[in-house]
Parts: C-alpha cells; structure tokens; sequence
C-alpha cells in the first residue's frame, strides 16, 4: 500500500518541476552572430570549435543573418576560430560548463590581406574549474580505432582510460568494480550490464563524444555509479546531408558491414546508422583451441531532432541490438557434440524535450524504455550439466531537472522514476554425475538427483522501482576556488527496499603561475544490484545447490519437485543487497610546457554488500551476489600529448589493489565459494585486483601522401586467482597444458604480466568534391604473445587472449 502512495506523489511532484522542458547530459550550446567593425553581419563566415586535447572539431557557416549554433557540446575548454574572405582571422577562447546556452557574438576586423593564427592556450589543457578528472573521447579519435568489428569496440575504446579495466567477454570494471557501470546516452540512464554475454553496446561509430569518469560522480547520477560513460550521439542538426559506406574484416573469418546517414533542414534533423557482423571468435575461449565460437551480430540506431525555435528542440532517439552466438566447448565438450547458445536482443526508445527559459534558466523532461532478452539452449548432448534459460526484463520511466545560474552559482535540482519488471526461467540438469562429484565433491544430494527426465526447474516474476531526487550547485571561480556541492536521495524497491542519502562534495584550486589545479572530493553511494539472473541468486528454492545452504531451507525434499518458489519474504535465504559506499579522492592536473598535460588522482573506497559474480556450475549463467565488506584503493593518471608536428600521443596508467571480507552477505554461492561462509571476517582475494595497467598510443600524421601511422599498446599485469585452499598445481596439470600454467603465478596467486602491441596506419583518398575514400590496416598484438585473461578461481573460469590478428576496413563517404 505505502508503493501506490508513494508512486503518484513522486510523479505529482515531478510534473509539477517539469511542466516547462536542457538535456541532462554533460552538453552545451554556443551561439552568436558574426560582424565586421560597423555591426554589419558577415553571411558565409567559417565558424570552427576545437580543443587539441581531445580533438574535437566542429565546423559551421554563418547564414544569411550571420548567425551560427554548436549544438551538444561536451563540457570544456575550446578555441573558437572565426575566417571570412577579406577579413583578419579570430580566435577566441571559451568554456562549456553547462547546458546553459552560451551567446557569443564575434567581430572580425577588415584586411587586405588574411592573417592565419595558430594558437593554443594554456586554458585549452587545463580544466581549473573542474573538481574531478575525467576523460573525454571525441568522434576524430573513435573512428580510426583498430578492430575488425568497428561496432563491437566500445569496451576496448572505454578500457584505454584510467581506472577501466577488460574482463573476459568484454565486461568492464570502474576501479575493480562489477556490474557497477552506468552508460548516459543522451542524458538517459542504462544501468543493466552490456557485455558480450549480456547485452549489445551501443555501436561507438555513433558517438559524437563520450565523458568518462570514476572521481566525484555529480549528484544527479544514481543506482550504478563506480564509473559514468556519458556518451553523446550524433545529431543531423550538426551536420550537412552526408553518410558513409563502410566494410571491414579480419582474421577468425571476422566481417562487418555498416552505414549511416544524416542531415537537416530548417527545423529538422535526423541521423541512422545500422552494422551487421560475424566473427569464428565472437567470445574468449576457455581453451587454447578456438572451439565452437562462432557468432554474428547486429545494431542499428536512429535520431530524429526537432527545433521548431531557437527555445526548443524535441528529440527522439530509437536503438536496437541482437547477438546470436554459439558458447565455447572445451575439448572434451566438442569431441562428446555439445552445442550450446545464447541469444540476446535489446532495444531502447527515448523521448525528451528541452526548453530554454533564458540564458540562465533551462529545464529537460524525458520518457524512456529499456527492454533486454536473453536465451541460452542446450542440445542433448551437453555435459556435465544441462541448462536452459529464458530472461527479460524492461526499465522505463521518466526523468527531468531544471538548471539556473546567478551569479558565480550553476544550479541543477532534478527527479527521476524508473519501474522494472523482471521475468526469468531456468532449468537445470547432470548429463554425468561424475565429473561434476569431481568438480563440487560436497555436492548436497538432492541436487544429484536433478536429470534430463527429472530437472530442476525455476521461474519467477517479480516488479521493482526505484525513485530519486537532487540538488547540486557548481560554484566557480572564487579567489581560484570552485565547489561541487550535492546531495542525493534514493529510494529502492525490489527484493529488498532501502532509502539513502548520499551527499558528494569536490573543490578544486587554481594555480595559475605554475599551471597547476588540485583537486579533493568526498562521495556516498548507493549502487543497485544488477537485475541480470537477481531473482535465480537471491531465491530461497535455489540454495538446495549449495552445501552450505541447507541448513537455511525448510525440508529439501519438499522442494525439490517443487514447481512455486516459496515468497520471497518467507525465505531464510538473504537476497541480493544494494552496496553502500563512501569515497575519497585527491589530486592535481599539471601543464606541462603548452604541449602537454598530465592528471594524477589518488582515491580510497570503503563498500558494505560490495557485488560480485558466480558461475552456475559450469552452466554459464553468471548471476550476482555480495560478500560482507571490500576495501580499494588506487591511482589514476594520464599524460596527453596535443598534435605538434603532425604528433600527438597519450599515455594511461592505473594503480588498484582492492580486497574482500567474507561471509557471504546476500545471493547464492556455489562450488569452491562455499568455503567463504565458515570464514567470516577474513580476507577475500577479489579476481579484479589487477595491480598495474598501463594503456598508450602515438600518432603520426603527416606520412606521404596524407597518410597517418599509429603505434600503441597495453600493459596488464594480470587479474587475482582466488584458488581453493588446498589447490595444487599438480590438479591443474590434469586439466590444462603447460602453457597454460605457466601464464600464472600460483606463488603470488596472480596470472603473469602480460603486454601486447597493436599496429595501425590508414589513408583517407579523396575521389571528388564530394565522395572519399578511407583506408585502414591494423595489425593487433603485433609480437603474437600468448596471455591469460582470466584463470580457474572461485568467481571465474579461465579465458585464453587473443592471438595476433591482421584486419582492416573501407570506408566511402559521401556528401
């Protein structure tokens, strides 16, 4: 009763904030009008937007009343440079901080002849109103990136920042993190897990921009917040009518075809794209073989603008993605014929209108909806286990702030609503008794029983919400200090219901003599369990699968044929918790010359109910649980170079050490993580405890030919293996090949260090004025080293790295 009294209140209050509608995401608009020393408008003039950092270039022409617009600005620095025939070359310096809509109106003095200025400003490199560092990747630095599946890349792209590290099957980890990373698409929260095995990531050949961050999340992201990828599209407002053709492929008999297209009119834009691809390599095998891992995928996404006056514009953003592939064998699972697969679908619709009161009041209303399907199905001849599986789930509901400066004062307030109806169905049988003794000798008996002719079988249906409010005030530029002040209040409803208050607060100090700011914030969290296979880990039916959880269930006879799982608050089996957290981080960002510039920072976390995963017996459903408590810590540099001579490189590394405390606190634990209930309060090895990981890349431009050589690398120097404690090597050479085992330090407990390097050189080849043509051909792990990613542990199997592969890809644009 208390939820359909709270439900119509929040969405009362919201209304009423939102009766009017800027986007939520980290953009901003600048416009003006270009004149000459009368007032006299300059119709034609090339109006370009750039930041050396992240290469960000966007060019407009003034109209016929000299006015220009850049629309969906990542917040930063830029260079503004104004060129009109017969008249001196402008450059100006400006800073998007907001989504406030910025007017900057230009004048450009008469010349006989053009003067060319080629400047870049010590405002340019540094950020000193920023309270925390992030990492923007901007279009120019997405498109020559080197893979044979360009719409599959977005988790690689995201892992050359600090603080990500790239589990297997591209799951990534915010400072040793899982399942705690939220995507903002156009201001709309994704919060599920996108990973190969999961979901589809949106097709980065989308992007116009993307902001990354793990440091001092703002108040008005929730619910997944380790690490926010806030991500904008392209918009056929920006864009002149123009598309590309595009194939590219490789090594694994890898393709992948795509397209887009995009422009506008007066008042309309649009922009869509679509990608299909196939690969013999769609996920990391668990043997050295490339068993039985073929797969093919597709995604599509389409935006329509609609800005009837210079106060308004309409968007409405429309994404889908399917993946169809088959789950890798071992050895002995090919050779006995088994055929396991997985499929997944995915589509996302968004609606939002923004509405811009005055250049000091701004407000954004949108509607979304999130649906995401995923299968696995098993022929007869699987083994040891037989599993099917049928989940889905949808997210939808609507959010919306209001933003409004006074003086040195940016203030935003905003609500958000989010229901999510969640359905899940598994089935679970043992083809050979056995192994799987072998594998779990502690098995309970009941679950032994479980065969084709008499599986165990489970389903359950259950609907959440989740609702939110926050206040937060950026506060710039007093004697060289800016403030970050927030705070933030949510409320979950789901298996468990929980309220949290979580107050976050940055500054920041500007030194300007020695180019110097620093840096300090202070964080609670509150992150939500991941909703993918929650109901199957926080059931009470399920623990007849874990020894040490009979003795929390009723009699295991009575439920084991049993068809209805018992209510969840009748369960004497802890579901999965929401993690509680708190943060703090220091540090600085430094020019260094006019060239260059390096930021450093240093963080310590505390996490009550930290998420982890288990593997269902060797099936392949991954689903989440919670130990008691977790402690990390690290650090998080990067050192950019801009182009100087055709040059530019940039180089990230990250510190982490981040540990566990048993016992299990919430979820099901199975296998050899059964031992961590009988050891409450000692210390848990986390498999994301990869202590150094070092990313880099250089750049050259200016080849013959207008060609570019690119040449980068990354240094992982492994994840943690949480071993049984009484594992031996001597069991594992049962098991796996020498080379294998020599990929892991059982000393240590840590897979071996490895590197690998990565070649790229490409050529754009214009045909006409309005057709061209590009080149690329990229070589990865160039010294073919052979790597683990993951090993046999208590929360992961063991994952073999990729191999040295040749791929390449065309594209022809059009204009």
């Amino acid at each position: 009763m208390k939820v359909h009294k709270t439900i119509p209140s929040l969405i009362f209050a919201f209304l009423a904030l939102a009766a009017t509608a800027q986007a939520q995401s980290n953009v901003g608009v600048v416009r003006g009008t270009v004149s000459d020393q009368s007032g006299a408008v300059i119709t034609g003039a090339t109006v370009k937007l750039t930041n050396s950092i992240t290469k960000y270039d966007q060019t407009v022409v003034t109209d016929s009343q000299g006015n220009y617009q850049f629309i969906d600005i990542p917040f930063n620095h830029y260079t503004i440079t104004v060129q009109a025939n017969s008249f001196n070359q402008s450059v100006k310096d400006i800073s998007v901080e907001s989504n406030l809509t910025q007017q900057i109106d230009l004048q450009l003095n008469i010349s006989s002849t053009t003067q060319i200025i080629n400047i870049t400003t010590a405002q340019e490199l540094l950020n000193p109103d920023k309270t925390a560092p992030s990492t923007i990747i901007d279009k120019n630095q997405i498109v020559n990136f080197a893979s044979s599946q360009p719409s599959r890349s977005t988790e690689e792209i995201i892992s050359s920042v600090p603080g990500w590290t790239l589990d297997a099957n591209g799951r990534l980890h915010a400072r040793g993190l899982e399942y705690q990373v939220q995507y903002s698409l156009d201001g709309i929260p994704v919060t599920d897990t996108i990973a190969a095995t999961f979901a589809s990531s949106p097709d980065p050949d989308n992007f116009r921009s993307m902001e990354i961050t793990t440091s001092n999340i703002p108040a008005e992201y929730g619910n997944k917040v380790a690490g926010i990828i806030a991500v904008n599209t392209k918009s056929g407002l920006e864009i002149p009518t123009s598309g590309s053709f595009t194939i590219a492929g490789g090594s694994f008999s890898s393709f992948e075809s795509g397209f887009d297209i995009g422009g506008h009119t007066k008042k309309f834009g649009f922009y869509a794209s679509a990608a299909g691809s196939t690969t013999r390599r769609f996920l990391d095998p668990p043997v050295m073989e490339n068993l039985h891992n073929s797969g093919e995928s597709i995604k599509s996404f389409f935006k329509l603008d609609y800005n009837p006056n210079p106060n308004d514009l309409l968007r409405f953003n429309f994404s889908f993605g399917g993946a169809r592939f088959q789950v890798p064998n071992f050895i002995d699972q090919q050779s006995e014929g088994q055929d396991q697969r997985r499929r997944l679908n995915d589509n996302m619709e968004s609606f939002s209108w923004q509405h811009v009161f005055s250049p000091k009041l701004v407000s954004y209303f949108a509607l979304f909806h999130r649906y995401n399907f995923a299968n696995l199905k098993s022929n007869d001849a699987t083994g040891p286990v037989y599993a099917l599986q049928s989940r889905h789930y949808t997210t939808y509901g609507f959010l919306g702030s209001l933003t409004y400066q006074f003086k040195k004062n940016l203030v935003k307030a905003g609500l958000e609503f989010t229901r999510f109806p969640v359905t899940e169905s598994f089935t679970f049988a043992i083809t050979d008794l056995n192994e799987v003794l072998e594998m779990q000798p502690d098995l309970p008996d009941a679950v032994r029983d479980f065969t084709i002719q008499n599986p165990f079988f489970f389903r359950d249906h259950r609907s959440g919400w989740e609702g939110s409010a926050y206040l937060q005030d950026h506060i710039s530029n007093i004697k060289n200090f800016s403030f970050d002040l927030g705070v933030r209040f949510d409320s979950y409803h789901f298996l468990v219901t929980k309220n949290f208050v979580s107050p976050r607060v940055g500054m920041s100090y500007y030194i300007p003599k020695t180019g110097t700011v620093l840096r300090a914030s202070f964080n609670r969290f509150l992150e939500t369990p991941a909703l993918e296979n929650l109901l199957l880990s926080s059931s009470d039916k399920t623990r007849i699968f874990s020894p040490a959880g009979e003795d929390m269930m009723m009699d295991k006879h009575t439920k084991k044929n049993s068809k209805d799982d018992l209510p969840m608050e009748d369960s004497k089996g802890e579901p999965v918790k929401p993690s509680r957290e708190w943060q703090v981080d220091v540090g600085f960002e430094q020019r260094i010359s006019k060239y260059a510039r390096i930021n450093a920072d240093f963080y310590y976390r505390r996490l009550k109910n930290p998420p982890e995963i288990v593997n269902f017996l060797e099936t392949g459903i991954i689903f989440p649980a919670t130990l008691s408590k977790s402690r990390s810590k690290g650090v998080e540099t990067r050192l950019d170079i801009i182009p100087t001579h055709g040059f530019s490189a940039f180089v990230s590394y990250t510190n982490l050490h981040i540990y566990g405390f048993a016992p299990i606190t919430g979820g099901l634990f199975l296998g050899e993580a059964v031992d961590l209930f009988s050891r409450s309060g000692q210390r848990v090895n986390i498999e994301e405890d990869q202590r150094n990981t070092v990313v880099f890349q250089t750049r050259y431009d200016r080849l013959p030919g207008k060609a570019w050589i690119s040449f980068g690398g990354r240094h992982d120097s492994g994840f943690s293996v949480e071993l049984e404690p009484d594992a031996s090597i001597e069991e594992f050479q049962k098991e796996f090949p020498q080379r294998v085992l020599n990929q892991v330090n059982f000393d240590r407990g840590f897979i071996k260090p490895h590197t690998v390097l990565n070649l790229s050189i490409g050529k754009d080849m214009p045909i006409n004025e309005h057709l061209t043509l590009s080149g690329q051909f990229n070589i990865q792990n160039l010294a073919d080293k052979f790597y683990l990613i993951t090993f046999e542990s208590v929360f992961s199997g063991t994952t073999i790295g990729r191999p040295r592969n040749y791929s390449g890809k065309l594209t022809l644009s059009f204009k």
